[in-house]
Protein backbone atom coordinates (compact mmCIF):
# COMPACT_ATOMS: atom_id res chain seq x y z
CA UNK A 1 0.00 0.00 0.00
CA UNK A 2 2.67 2.56 1.16
CA UNK A 3 4.84 2.02 -2.12
CA UNK A 4 1.70 2.54 -4.55
CA UNK A 5 1.46 5.59 -2.25
CA UNK A 6 5.08 6.86 -3.24
CA UNK A 7 4.88 5.38 -6.74
CA UNK A 8 1.23 8.02 -7.31
CA UNK A 9 3.19 10.62 -5.68
CA UNK A 10 6.68 10.41 -8.48
CA UNK A 11 4.52 12.26 -11.27
CA UNK A 12 3.51 15.06 -8.51
CA UNK A 13 7.35 15.29 -7.68
CA UNK A 14 8.52 15.60 -10.69
CA UNK A 15 6.26 18.13 -11.79
CA UNK A 16 6.74 20.39 -8.65
CA UNK A 17 10.44 19.95 -9.81
CA UNK A 18 10.14 21.21 -13.28
CA UNK A 19 7.75 24.47 -11.74
CA UNK A 20 10.42 24.91 -9.53
CA UNK A 21 13.01 25.22 -12.19
CA UNK A 22 10.95 26.70 -14.32
CA UNK A 23 8.57 29.19 -12.62
CA UNK A 24 9.93 32.64 -11.92
CA UNK A 25 10.20 33.12 -8.22
CA UNK A 26 10.21 30.01 -6.58
CA UNK A 27 13.62 29.81 -6.38
CA UNK A 28 13.29 33.03 -4.71
CA UNK A 29 10.78 31.56 -2.90
CA UNK A 30 12.95 28.83 -1.45
CA UNK A 31 15.65 30.87 -0.51
CA UNK A 32 14.07 32.94 1.31
CA UNK A 33 12.37 30.12 3.30
CA UNK A 34 15.20 27.71 4.16
CA UNK A 35 18.21 30.62 2.93
CA UNK A 36 20.72 28.02 5.62
CA UNK A 37 20.40 25.17 3.58
CA UNK A 38 21.84 23.72 0.02
CA UNK A 39 19.96 25.03 -2.79
CA UNK A 40 18.31 21.30 -3.14
CA UNK A 41 17.62 20.68 -0.18
CA UNK A 42 15.73 24.19 -0.15
CA UNK A 43 13.89 22.52 -3.38
CA UNK A 44 13.15 19.49 -1.84
CA UNK A 45 11.70 21.50 1.43
CA UNK A 46 9.47 23.59 -0.65
CA UNK A 47 7.87 20.74 -2.99
CA UNK A 48 7.19 19.22 -0.30
CA UNK A 49 5.58 22.25 1.72
CA UNK A 50 3.64 22.39 -1.53
CA UNK A 51 2.58 18.69 -1.86
CA UNK A 52 1.55 19.06 1.77
CA UNK A 53 -0.10 22.52 1.62
CA UNK A 54 2.07 23.60 4.44
CA UNK A 55 3.43 27.30 4.81
CA UNK A 56 6.92 27.73 3.70
CA UNK A 57 9.09 29.30 6.60
CA UNK A 58 11.88 28.65 8.80
CA UNK A 59 12.57 24.84 9.09
CA UNK A 60 14.28 23.03 12.29
CA UNK A 61 14.57 20.06 13.81
CA UNK A 62 12.46 18.51 16.71
CA UNK A 63 14.94 19.53 19.45
CA UNK A 64 15.84 22.69 18.04
CA UNK A 65 12.42 23.68 17.89
CA UNK A 66 11.94 22.89 21.29
CA UNK A 67 15.10 25.25 22.54
CA UNK A 68 13.51 28.15 20.61
CA UNK A 69 10.24 27.55 23.02
CA UNK A 70 8.09 25.84 20.53
CA UNK A 71 6.43 22.35 19.97
CA UNK A 72 5.94 20.33 16.79
CA UNK A 73 2.02 19.71 16.73
CA UNK A 74 0.35 16.37 17.35
CA UNK A 75 0.28 14.15 14.09
CA UNK A 76 2.51 16.33 12.09
CA UNK A 77 5.36 14.68 9.69
CA UNK A 78 8.89 15.40 9.23
CA UNK A 79 10.09 16.89 5.84
CA UNK A 80 12.96 14.74 4.19
CA UNK A 81 16.37 16.49 3.50
CA UNK A 82 19.41 15.01 2.24
CA UNK A 83 21.94 14.81 5.22
CA UNK A 84 25.92 14.50 4.06
CA UNK A 85 27.14 11.79 6.33
CA UNK A 86 30.88 11.38 6.71
CA UNK A 87 32.24 8.06 7.67
CA UNK A 88 35.51 6.48 7.96
CA UNK A 89 36.77 3.21 6.24
CA UNK A 90 39.89 1.51 6.72
CA UNK A 91 41.29 -0.37 3.92
CA UNK A 92 42.05 -4.14 4.96
CA UNK A 93 45.08 -4.44 2.55
CA UNK A 94 47.01 -1.18 3.39
CA UNK A 95 45.52 -0.68 6.86
CA UNK A 96 44.56 3.00 5.79
CA UNK A 97 41.70 4.82 6.73
CA UNK A 98 40.02 6.61 4.35
CA UNK A 99 37.37 9.61 4.99
CA UNK A 100 34.27 9.51 2.64
CA UNK A 101 31.03 11.09 2.63
CA UNK A 102 27.80 9.39 1.40
CA UNK A 103 24.03 11.21 1.50
CA UNK A 104 20.78 9.68 3.33
CA UNK A 105 17.56 11.35 2.71
CA UNK A 106 16.06 11.46 6.85
CA UNK A 107 12.74 13.10 8.01
CA UNK A 108 13.63 15.01 10.82
CA UNK A 109 12.77 19.02 9.83
CA UNK A 110 9.47 20.54 10.38
CA UNK A 111 8.02 23.85 9.07
CA UNK A 112 7.56 27.08 11.69
CA UNK A 113 3.77 26.45 10.56
CA UNK A 114 3.89 23.20 12.25
CA UNK A 115 4.70 24.21 15.56
CA UNK A 116 2.98 26.16 18.20
CA UNK A 117 4.52 28.11 21.00
CA UNK A 118 6.33 30.91 21.59
CA UNK A 119 6.21 33.97 19.22
CA UNK A 120 9.59 33.35 16.68
CA UNK A 121 12.25 36.66 16.30
CA UNK A 122 12.04 36.69 12.06
CA UNK A 123 15.75 35.63 10.67
CA UNK A 124 17.42 37.91 9.19
CA UNK A 125 18.69 36.99 5.53
CA UNK A 126 22.51 38.00 4.53
CA UNK A 127 22.24 40.25 1.89
CA UNK A 128 24.97 40.72 -0.83
CA UNK A 129 27.72 44.03 -0.26
CA UNK A 130 29.62 43.81 -3.89
CA UNK A 131 31.61 47.21 -2.02
CA UNK A 132 32.26 44.81 0.99
CA UNK A 133 32.95 41.36 -1.80
CA UNK A 134 35.92 43.72 -3.47
CA UNK A 135 37.41 45.25 -0.79
CA UNK A 136 37.84 41.79 1.50
CA UNK A 137 39.12 40.41 -2.02
CA UNK A 138 41.52 42.86 -1.93
CA UNK A 139 40.52 43.81 -5.88
CA UNK A 140 40.93 46.79 -7.35
CA UNK A 141 39.00 49.05 -9.52
CA UNK A 142 40.36 49.95 -12.99
CA UNK A 143 40.02 52.32 -15.83
CA UNK A 144 38.09 50.70 -18.89
CA UNK A 145 40.53 50.61 -21.62
CA UNK A 146 39.72 47.99 -23.75
CA UNK A 147 38.88 48.95 -27.80
CA UNK A 148 36.54 45.81 -28.29
CA UNK A 149 33.04 47.49 -28.31
CA UNK A 150 31.35 44.36 -27.60
CA UNK A 151 33.51 43.98 -24.38
CA UNK A 152 31.35 44.54 -21.39
CA UNK A 153 33.75 44.51 -19.21
CA UNK A 154 37.13 42.75 -17.93
CA UNK A 155 39.63 41.37 -14.96
CA UNK A 156 42.76 41.29 -14.84
CA UNK A 157 44.65 39.41 -11.80
CA UNK A 158 43.71 41.66 -9.09
CA UNK A 159 41.88 44.26 -11.16
CA UNK A 160 38.35 44.85 -12.43
CA UNK A 161 36.55 47.10 -14.56
CA UNK A 162 33.06 46.76 -16.33
CA UNK A 163 31.62 49.17 -18.44
CA UNK A 164 29.14 51.65 -16.64
CA UNK A 165 30.16 50.42 -13.57
CA UNK A 166 29.67 53.64 -11.46
CA UNK A 167 33.62 53.81 -9.64
CA UNK A 168 34.21 55.60 -6.19
CA UNK A 169 37.20 57.07 -8.40
CA UNK A 170 34.89 57.46 -11.88
CA UNK A 171 36.91 55.77 -13.76
CA UNK A 172 34.91 53.51 -15.93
Amino acid sequence: MENQKQSADIPKWAALLVEAVNKPGVIMEAYSAFHNYSIGNQILALVQCHLRGLQPGPINTFPKWQTLGRVVKRGERALTLCMPITRKQRDEESEEEHTFTSFAYKPRWFVLSQTDGRELEPTMIPEWDSEKAIAALSIERVQFDKTDGNCQGFARKRQLCRRGWHCPARLC
